[in-house]
């Protein structure tokens, strides 16, 4: 079916909440044929070895491509993630500001399906990313929640990587959520990089990351983060990491490591 352009913002305000205030989220605009936002980098978005985490993409690139499915529900629908995938291409910026831009590709009574492109300040190509979702009706329109902040909103994902451990359950803060109250696909997308991060030598970084949205996760919902580690070379690691509720899966992620040049 030909595929609708994505509304206005003014048509549709972009309901930005915690995951949104946590990664310093400027606003998503149109663009002539999708959607735009960014992010400014910097030391709240490194990771243990200092650079730029590639799970701190999530919640950016899930609101660019997310809205840009979004423009395309039925009346009285939404839509939720599916899949999110990214592939990176180049080191991420530690300073300036990161930008992502998304374009509909496919529509259809079930779900949407968008891709996206990640660059910095100077235009280069750091990242491809895309992702499916599936609409689902609407009871009432969405709200952000009200939600305490981070007291170490300077350390987000520090703060993120120190509070969901391995292995350890947590209680979901507001603070994840979206405005359906179910926590930010983004912010799966970011703790499955991080818990899978972790689990391999210093030397090695993501390389790729795919998230599958099984079911959602509420604030206030007990979520534990379990990773089955599929190889662990010098050059090349696969991690499979699962979200865990109520002794279901709610997210199942496969991030892909690699060795930069000069490895050992």
């Amino acid at each position: 079916m030909p595929v609708p352009p994505p509304e206005t913002v003014d048509q549709m305000p972009v309901l930005a909440g915690g995951p949104e205030d946590l990664f310093r989220l400027g606003p998503v605009t149109t663009t002539g044929d999708g959607l735009a936002g960014s992010m400014p980098a910097g030391p709240w978005l490194a990771g243990a070895d200092g650079s730029t985490a590639a799970g701190s993409l999530g919640v950016l690139v899930d609101d660019v491509l997310g809205y840009a499915l979004i423009g395309a529900r039925p009346e009285g629908g939404w839509s939720v993630s599916a899949e999110i995938t990214l592939d990176l291409l180049a080191p991420l910026p530690t300073s300036g500001a990161i930008h992502c831009t998304g374009t509909l590709l496919h529509a259809d009574a079930l779900g949407a399906y968008a891709e996206g492109r990640v660059t910095d300040d100077d235009g280069r190509l750091v990242a491809v990313t895309s992702q499916r979702g599936r609409f689902v009706p609407l009871a009432s329109e969405p709200v952000p929640a009200s939600y305490e902040p981070v007291a170490d909103a300077d350390d987000a994902i520090g703060w993120l990587a120190r509070a969901f451990a391995d292995g350890e359950p947590f209680v979901v803060p507001d603070l994840l959520a979206n405005p359906l109250g179910t926590v930010h696909g983004g912010m799966s997308f970011c703790l499955s990089e991080l818990v899978a991060r972790r689990s391999v030598a210093a030397h090695l970084t993501t390389a790729s990351v795919r998230v599958a949205y099984t079911r959602g996760i509420r604030a206030g919902d007990t979520l534990t983060y379990v990773t089955d580690v599929r190889h662990a070379g010098r050059s090349l690691a696969v991690i499979d990491v699962t979200g865990v509720v109520d002794g279901r899966t709610a997210t199942a992620a496969r991030v892909s490591l690699h060795a930069g040049p000069g490895a050992a």
